[in-house]
């Protein structure tokens, strides 16, 4: 509720400051005629003559001064502390409409050519709503009415019956042409309403799916996740009985390292910084550093060396969701890993810098590599390169995701028997909330 109340405040505050913009255009006019009149009265008498008659002087300079004097106050009192409201703002049409109407009757009245300007606070009302474009119209048409009163010449000169018809139906002209502009101004601002509404409401659709989907990518890259450690788990718990002590001892202590493994993924899902309002918002800082550890462990059996350059310094302001760029990361150890055990002497190189407030990040491993075929498949769902029943095929195809939501990218590198560079780039902010408001 308070929402939609202060949105109405902040459009009746726009609609009066162009409201007050108008009425310093208006005064901007008029002063500019009178000094053209002091400066150059032979230009001021050549324009009289194409829009006769000549204003009253006393009676315009007083309307001039409480329209300085109200634009001021508004400016002071309603607009910068935000008060304006709808009422206020159609308030000061009404008033606009009033001085239009003593100007005109203070420089010839119906006569005057510029009676037309009783579209503009008609035209400006379609800012407030329905309700003050009607009354504006009828207020402005009851003020025409008026200028008849103050040109009694216009039905006392008999010689000029014609220009009083003439005049007459000019009014019925502008009664007929109001009422027909109003009703197609009034329905075009419902249209644009409509379609204000239906676009937050397709916003609002569309805010969901991508909340569904975050949270598919979610649970997916944390199954995914969750295969290898179990996968592996489930081959040493079958050969332990056909083991040595030794062997079984390195065996349950590399059972336990994965069973953390398992804890620690499911640990993530349950964490603030991956919740859907969350995710695409800044968290806490924190610096690539901390994912050490992890990376090395991702890395089981094979050699890992993490290389950070002069730019990542602790404490750094990464201010993406830890979780989620932990997770790319050790899914590119991983497959690095995975690479390099089916090449001996074959090891994994991940380098991080910062530049120009992103971050970059480069895996490198001298493993088995890809062909043109598979690098080209890279990142097509359920498409793996290992062994049956060791891969889903999801982990770089969720990792992509993840960046995308994040606003950064991943490129890959391969030649077979040279090894494979996974390139990462990515924000140090986020650039946009892509979830949540």
């Amino acid at each position: 509720m308070m929402s939609h109340v202060a949105a109405a405040r902040s459009s009746a505050n726009i609609a009066l400051r162009t409201f007050v913009f108008a009425r310093w255009v208006l005064l901007g006019l008029i002063a500019l005629g009178w000094s053209v009149q002091l400066l150059h009265p032979p230009t001021w008498v050549k324009i009289i003559n194409w829009f006769p008659p000549p204003p009253e002087p006393r009676g315009t300079g007083a309307v001039m001064v409480v329209l300085i004097a109200l634009n001021l106050a508004t400016q002071r009192w309603i607009l910068k502390p935000g008060k304006a409201t709808a009422n206020i703002a159609g308030a000061h049409l009404m008033v606009d409409a009033t001085a239009l109407t003593a100007l005109l009757a203070l420089s010839g009245g119906v006569s005057n050519p510029f009676t037309t300007m009783f579209f503009v606070p008609i035209t400006l009302a379609t800012q407030i709503s329905p309700r003050w474009m009607w009354t504006l119209a009828l207020y402005c048409l009851a003020g025409f009415a008026v200028l008849f009163g103050v040109s009694p010449e216009v039905g006392s000169m008999s010689a000029h019956g014609h220009l009083s018809a003439h005049i007459r139906g000019m009014w019925v002209a502008f009664a007929v042409s109001g009422t027909f502009m109003t009703y197609f101004v009034h329905r075009i601002a419902m249209s644009l309403a409509r379609q204000r509404q239906e676009l937050a409401r397709l916003r609002e659709e569309a805010l969901q799916d991508r909340n569904l989907a975050a949270l598919g990518t979610l649970a997916a890259g944390a199954a995914h996740e969750l295969g290898s450690p179990l996968g592996t788990i489930s081959a040493l718990v079958g050969d332990l009985g056909y083991m040595g002590d030794d062997e079984r001892d390195e065996s349950i202590t590399t059972i336990k390292q994965q069973v953390r493994r398992c804890k620690h993924i499911i640990h993530q899902m349950a964490s603030p910084e991956l919740r859907l309002p969350q995710l695409g918002r800044e968290v806490d800082a924190w610096s690539p550093r901390d994912l050490e550890d992890e990376l090395i462990e991702a890395a089981v059996g094979v050699k890992l060396r993490v290389v950070f350059t002069p730019a990542v310094r602790p404490p750094d302001e990464l201010r993406q969701p830890r979780e989620v760029i932990g997770q790319i990361l050790r899914e590119l150890v991983s497959n690095a890993a995975e690479a390099c055990r089916k090449r001996p002497g074959a090891d994994v190189v991940i380098r991080f810098d910062i530049l120009d407030d992103e971050v970059y990040v480069e895996v490198v491993d001298t493993g088995v590599g890809m062909d043109e075929g598979a690098l080209a498949r890279v990142f097509d769902p359920f498409y793996s390169t290992k062994e049956e029943g060791r891969g889903m095929g999801l982990g770089l195809y969720l990792a992509r995701a993840h960046l995308r939501q994040l606003g950064g990218s991943i490129e890959f590198e391969s030649s077979p028997e040279r090894g494979t560079k996974a390139r990462v780039r990515v924000p140090v902010r986020p650039q946009h909330a892509t979830l949540g408001g």
